[in-house]
């Protein structure tokens, strides 16, 4: 038995390995705490409030304000996602501590056995999910993505258990029910593994929600006061309206979240189109910025660099995030980067010549100067660093605006910590001159905000927008006027289909949160101990096989059955409107209810 399968056992939930993640049962509403967390790309952190605060002022939500930096005047609401394990995989330290901890270990060239990881979250992103999935550190060197993921979200929990504590406030984990964000736009293997992720934090199933960041953003923004909100013309106005629609662009370090809402009259939230976006994150420009290094030094060179100089490294990355924060479409004549005298003296060791001949000998010849520590850019050709991200981002914006269920939309909300950035506020301001930009104050954390009033109040969403048509596979009797010849298969002496998609939702169809989809089944002999069913999912609207190119097996509905000598048929409910598939079965002769259980990993 696994480990997710061991927790709901323990918890009691019926919605196994995602489970009741929108629809909070009693066990959740009874907490005395609502904490959420925050697992960013590049920046995590955590926020929290008491039910009484909640019910006298919602929009009261407290975080921790104290993550500071050592070696530079670095001071943010978030730590830096990034975590340091000892060379027998054992947690050392998270954040700024495991920045600094690991550069002092790599000036006394004492850190090749350790493991260092950072910026890893979008590796949930790029490939098909296992629980056996292993992820690189900063040397190649590997561990298992559970137990990097599981120790950040243990650390970001007892961080705030002992900050409650040193309030005079202490608070058992077991008072609290967590919320854990993900991106509205990542797979549902992605949020099941980050769901197990934080049973490996001894967070336990039956106390934690799973929260889509860009919907926890448009909550936080319904409890803004209105004259604290202004758009980009300067007028002051609400999104909470009845009738009110509007998008929110959810602009994190790794990716762009975009989703689009309908306040309803009882205050409720409707998703209009579903989510959509890419990898179009805060980390592109840096991406661009190595690029352009890379175009003047070369690779082997600046690998040596990274190699034999991380505390230095560790540096231009802190130089190079406050100067993307500081950088705005005004920004003239040239911009001055510290860099670390290392990368010069490395270019000459190997190279044999000065840095000013390599600029010489390149595309940025009398447009970058560069002495000692000093790195000087043209304003424009820094400027120019953000261009690819921002026209993906505005180009999918312009795309989505041309959906019928998108048209008319003039409401833009920009949330996430990139959106702090004037070039990307001044790209997508240009790009909408007729429409109403909003950016929050302190728009990092909407999110994480938006995620505790979401554990409050999970039913401020009520429908959601389905990304994919999801079924499971038939055989039904062979229809030739219907059916290809190549899916003929025989079973028991009777033509069959195989490979049949049985659809249970469609693609881009509204599912209000709860309503489920129902299946009946019967087991195929006596004694059968458990029902698989196996799900599949396909971005076609309307797709007839299993087997075709673009369906995904995603894996399979498990429904666990008593002894019986009998047959059973059990009618299987599988909820899509939630932020997690939900599942749960019921025997139909005695009305019973099986536990059942989603695996995608």
């Amino acid at each position: 038995m696994s480990q997710f399968q061991q927790q709901y056992q323990v918890s009691g939930a019926t919605g196994g390995a995602c489970g009741s993640s929108g629809a909070v049962g009693s066990d959740k509403k009874d907490k005395m705490l609502v904490a959420a967390i925050d697992f960013g790309t590049t920046f995590s952190g955590y926020a929290f409030s008491f039910k009484h605060d909640y019910q006298s002022d919602p929009s009261k939500v407290s975080t921790n304000q104290n993550w500071v930096a050592g070696s530079m005047a670095l001071v943010s609401l978030k730590a830096p996602t990034v975590v340091l394990f000892d060379e027998n995989k054992k947690f050392h330290s998270f954040g700024y501590e495991a920045e600094n901890t690991y550069s002092e270990l790599a000036l006394d060239d004492e850190h090749h056995k350790w493991y260092y990881f950072k910026r890893f979250k979008m590796r949930l992103h790029e490939k098909k999910i296992t629980r056996t999935i292993e992820i690189d550190d900063d040397k190649g060197r590997k561990m298992k993505a559970l137990d990097v993921f599981g120790a950040v979200i243990k650390y970001l929990k007892d961080h705030l258990l002992n900050l409650l504590k040193t309030r005079g406030t202490e608070v058992q984990n077991s008072d609290i029910h967590w919320v854990l964000t993900v991106p509205a736009i990542w797979t549902d293997s992605a949020k099941q593994f980050m769901r197990e992720a934080a049973y490996k934090a001894d967070i336990d199933g039956g106390q934690l929600s799973i929260a889509l960041e860009p919907e926890a953003a448009s909550l936080f923004c319904q409890m803004i006061p209105t004259d604290k909100i202004h758009g980009s013309d300067g007028a002051k106005f609400a999104v909470a309206s009845p009738g009110t629609k509007y998008m929110v662009i959810d602009l994190g370090g790794g990716t762009a979240d975009i989703t689009v809402h309908e306040r309803q009259p009882d205050g409720g939230l409707k998703e209009l189109h579903k989510a959509s976006g890419g990898a179009w994150g805060g980390t592109k420009v840096d991406e661009e910025f190595y690029k352009l290094l890379l175009k003047i030094i070369g690779g082997p060179v600046y690998q040596k660099f990274i190699d034999e100089n991380k505390s230095d490294h560790l540096d231009l990355q802190r130089e190079l995030e406050t100067k993307k924060r500081t950088i705005t479409p005004n920004s003239s004549g040239k911009i001055t980067i510290k860099v670390p005298v290392a990368i010069v003296q490395t270019y000459k060791d190997e190279m044999k010549e000065d840095i000013k001949e390599a600029i010489d000998g390149s595309t940025y010849s009398g447009k970058i100067s560069w002495v000692g520590d000093k790195m000087r850019i043209e304003a424009q050709i820094f400027k120019n660093l953000f261009k690819p991200c921002t026209d993906k981002i505005v180009d999918h914006i312009k795309d989505l605006l041309k959906q019928p269920d998108v048209q008319g939309t003039n409401i833009f909300l920009m949330v996430g910590g990139f959106s702090e950035s004037v070039m990307l506020q001044d790209a997508i301001m240009k790009a909408l001159p007729k429409g109403k930009v909003i950016i929050p104050a302190e728009a990092g954390l909407t999110v994480l905000k938006g995620a505790v009033i979401f554990g409050h109040r999970p039913v401020a969403i009520t429908s959601r927008v389905s990304k994919y048509t999801y079924g499971i596979n038939i055989s039904p009797p062979f229809d030739p006027a219907i059916h290809p010849e190549d899916h003929r298969v025989a079973v028991g002496g009777i033509d069959r289909c195989r490979d049949v998609f049985k659809k249970y939702i469609h693609e881009a169809e509204t599912v209000k949160v709860g309503e489920a989809r129902s299946g009946k089944h019967v087991t195929l002999k006596s004694n059968q101990k458990e029902m698989l069913l196996k799900v599949f999912a396909s971005p076609k609207r309307d797709p007839m096989f299993v087997d075709e190119d673009d369906t995904e097996y995603l894996g399979k509905v498990v429904v666990n059955l008593p002894d019986s000598e009998d047959k059973i048929r059990v009618e299987v409910k599988m909820m899509f409107g939630e932020t997690e598939l939900t599942v749960e079965a019921i025997e139909l002769s005695q009305h019973t209810k099986y536990r059942a259980y989603f695996d995608f990993l």
